[in-house]
Formats: structure tokens, sequence, C-alpha cells
């Protein structure tokens, strides 16, 4: 089964916040909540999260459907997520059975990133900024973004040359995996490299 839509994702996360203290949560996430309805900082954007329809919506946008990543993982957020207790970063692979669990079917997702952006350091930098990401000081370009507040994923990018291929790779807080499970973090790379490659400015002819 595909899941590609908002609607995919599991009744069970819906019916866990439905029963959390909004309060709590608010206090918790940095998520706002008023009129039933919780308010979450998203890159450069908010979500606007309903548990009573089951919906999540980008706000200013909200025809558009977010898809499964978006809505999944902004409800883990919500649910377990304590953004003052994520440490400083480290590489996936150096979580508790990260070396094991990213590979195969669950590795990272630098292909399409080298792809795009391996000989085009000024477009990934610009997709960075449409992003509202922080340039860091990391390999020949690296670029942080708050996908959440206080959750950063950094994205480092070595460019390509005629001896050796282009390169990413990525950093996520050490504490991560305290919160949640590996799927949810691969889901989240999954989500940034997602977001990067979709404001790629458009490749020259």
């Amino acid at each position: 089964m595909a899941y590609e839509k908002c609607a995919d994702v599991s009744e069970q996360f819906w019916q866990e916040l439905s029963r959390l203290e909004p309060e709590a949560v608010s206090r918790r996430t940095g998520a706002t909540y008023a009129q039933d309805r919780y308010y979450l900082p998203f890159f450069k954007g908010q979500l606007m999260v309903d548990p009573e329809q089951r919906q999540i919506l980008v706000v200013g946008d909200e025809e558009r459907d977010p898809g499964f990543r978006v809505c999944l993982t902004a409800l883990h957020y919500l649910l377990y997520m304590d953004p003052n207790a994520l440490g400083g970063p480290i590489s996936p692979l150096e979580l508790s059975g990260g070396a094991t669990f990213f590979r195969g079917h669950h590795g990272l997702p630098q292909g399409p990133l080298e792809n795009r952006y391996g000989q085009d350091l000024q477009a990934f930098l610009a997709a960075g900024v449409r992003l509202q990401g922080e340039v860091r000081r990391a390999g020949d370009a690296a670029l942080a973004f708050q996908v959440f507040p206080g959750l950063a994923v950094e994205v480092i990018l070595w460019q390509g040359d005629e001896e050796f291929p282009a390169q990413v790779t990525f950093t996520v807080p050490a504490h991560l995996d305290r919160f949640w499970h590996l799927d949810a973090v691969w889901g989240l790379l999954n989500l940034v490299a997602q977001e990067l490659l979709g404001a790629a400015p458009l490749a020259p002819d």
C-alpha cells in the first residue's frame, strides 16, 4: 500500500493526540493552541492541526494536501517530542541502531540531493533560502532547517568533481531516538529531502 495523503495516517495517532491536554502539548513543543486547533511552525510556514476533524493543512495553502510525510511527522512531533531535550547534532548513523537500520530500503535519502545539487552549489543555497534554512560552515555548503520548533536537520553537501562524486550527509539531534523510533527519523529525513528538492530553482536547459 502506498502512503501518500494525509488521510493515510493511522487513526491511532489522532486518537492519542485527542487524549492529550492541549496546554501541556503547547508548553512541551512550542506549538500554539487556539479554537481547538494546534498551529505548528514548519520550515518557513505553519501547519494547522485539527484533532477533531483529523485534518492538517498548510496555513495560506489550505487547498493542498500536505501529504503523508508532513502529516505523520507533525503528529509524531506533537505527540512525543520535547525539543528542549534533543541535544546537539550527530549523524543519523550514530543514533542507537542507526548504522544497521539506515541501509537498504531505509537508506538515507542523499541520492536525489546529490543528483540535483552535486554540481550546483548555488542552486542548493538558493533552495535553502526559500525554506529559510541557516547556512552553516561544513562541507562545500551546508544548510540547517528548523523543521519544527527546536528540531533541526542539517544537510551537508560536498560538490562532485572529476576525482570524487558528490556527497550529501545529514545531522539530526543526538537524542532524537529517545522520542522517535528510527523509522520516524527516516521519515523526517525523507521529508527534508522532499522539501529541499521541491524548493530547487529550475535547472538550466
